[in-house]
């Protein structure tokens, strides 16, 4: 979530006139994230996010929008788009699609107590059980061939070292890597900053724009590289509360446990290229936030040198 296209605050009130949620009294532009912008808005009648979809065409917006609607529908706490006065979920500001969701109460987790990832691995585990018979024709794009096509275009910007390691890894996964593992929607992205809590309560799943069809076990090594790590390793006693709690929701069949090793490595060499190609080709932006892609390469060393089995 951050800020590529400057709204001013005469747009924002046009556009907020077509719903029914009061008159405009501030707004201030969100630095979070990374694909697109996002603006807090306060009305006379509550608080409010205001997105604009910087890349999602409007012929997939609405995918997601009803698989937000869905999820809410089946009281998964994320955020449902308000419908317009002309009872559309979006409409266009700043030739832009753009949509108006509730906002939701409590922060992000910067480091998540055990409570907190039992709390997201539950969660999770409802998101997978929830969807298993929801139709989403968008497929998770985010695999191997996906991880070729940015090393290819970042290739020649990195270091030797750097270049050996993504080849070495990519031609790992390739003899591993199965099709025949448990399907359905995925997150894609359920980081610590996509998710709000108040005290060890979970109070809002965000940004679901990178969700797709895909592998349900590679979802979850996403969310352990990121909730159980930190001080430089995994935290096993958080990992472990991270898998009970999907665990009381939907049991991990035999494949997923046997691959889980590298599905780990899969999931840290996605955001490690995800990462580089985002600091070496940044997107124009008035207020983003740049991750760290050193992070994922010491993580991908680590499951090199010590996987974590289950």
């Amino acid at each position: 979530m951050s800020v590529y296209s400057a709204v001013t605050r005469t747009q924002l009130e046009q556009f907020v006139n077509q719903y029914p949620l009061g008159k405009v009294i501030a707004y201030e532009g969100i630095e979070d994230g990374i694909d697109n912008t996002n603006y807090f808005v306060t009305t006379t009648q509550g608080e409010f996010v205001l997105t604009l979809f910087e890349s999602l065409s409007a012929d997939k917006l609405p995918y997601y929008l009803n698989l937000l609607c869905f999820l809410g529908e089946n009281n998964l706490p994320c955020p449902n788009p308000y419908l317009n006065n002309q009872a559309r979920s979006f409409g266009s500001l700043n030739h832009k699609q753009a949509a108006v969701f509730k906002r939701f109460p409590g922060r992000s987790a910067i480091t998540p107590s055990i409570a907190q990832c039992h709390e997201i691995g539950l969660h999770l585990g409802r998101l997978h059980r929830l969807t298993e018979n929801h139709v989403f024709p968008i497929n998770s794009n985010h695999d191997l061939r996906w991880c070729k096509s940015v090393f290819n275009k970042i290739d020649s910007h990195l270091t030797s070292s750097d270049r050996s390691l993504i080849s070495d890894e990519m031609n790992f996964l390739s003899t591993v890597y199965t099709d025949n593992l448990p399907k359905g929607v995925i997150h894609g992205d359920l980081f610590k900053d996509n998710a709000l809590f108040i005290d060890d309560r979970l109070t809002g799943l965000l940004d679901f724009y990178s969700a797709g069809t895909g592998i349900l076990s590679l979802d979850i090594a996403i969310t352990v590289n990121d909730w159980c790590y930190g001080s430089g390793e995994i935290n096993l006693k958080k990992l472990f509360a991270l898998l009970t709690g999907y665990e009381s929701i939907r049991q991990l069949e035999q494949s997923e446990k046997q691959i889980w090793p590298s599905l780990l490595r899969a999931a840290a060499l996605r955001f490690w290229l995800s990462r580089l190609q985002h600091q070496l080709f940044p997107p124009t932006s008035k207020l983003t936030q740049y991750k760290d892609p050193s992070v994922f390469r010491q993580l991908l060393q680590q499951y090199r040198q010590r996987p974590i089995t289950l």
